[in-house]
């Protein structure tokens, strides 16, 4: 049988083992607090100096309106992905099957199925 008492623990340095892994947690929550109290002015410091650098210069400008091919390609592509998210473009569903409210929800172990198509209802 296993004699459990507060002799063991001072036997085993467990107060010296518990006070230097509450100094170590300790520690590092503060230096946590520490960055997040200092990331605003620093944040702050990096756009002052940033800011401070001359713009580069553009090698040449384009006057036409006209949009470029890449620009009508990258409209298109858009439109495309913004119809398929209308419509609801995730060829693969995971649903339940449908059942009589019967129960809890986990009498429906094993109902699970998956959708490849693309069906407008679960």
């Amino acid at each position: 049988m296993i004699n459990l008492n507060w002799q063991n623990v001072i036997d085993s340095n467990g107060i010296t083992i518990t006070l230097i892994g509450m100094l170590i947690v300790f520690s590092g929550l503060l230096l946590i607090s520490t960055f997040i109290i200092i990331l605003p002015h620093a944040l702050a410091v990096f756009d002052r100096v940033v800011a401070g650098r001359q713009p580069q210069p553009v090698s040449a400008k384009v006057t036409s309106n006209d949009p470029t091919e890449q620009e009508i390609m990258a409209a298109i592509s858009l439109v495309v992905h913004m119809e398929l998210e209308r419509c609801g473009g995730d060829f693969q569903r995971i649903t339940m099957k449908r059942r009589a409210p019967t129960g809890t929800f986990w009498n429906s172990t094993g109902t699970t199925r998956s959708l490849s198509n693309r069906s407008p209802h679960a």
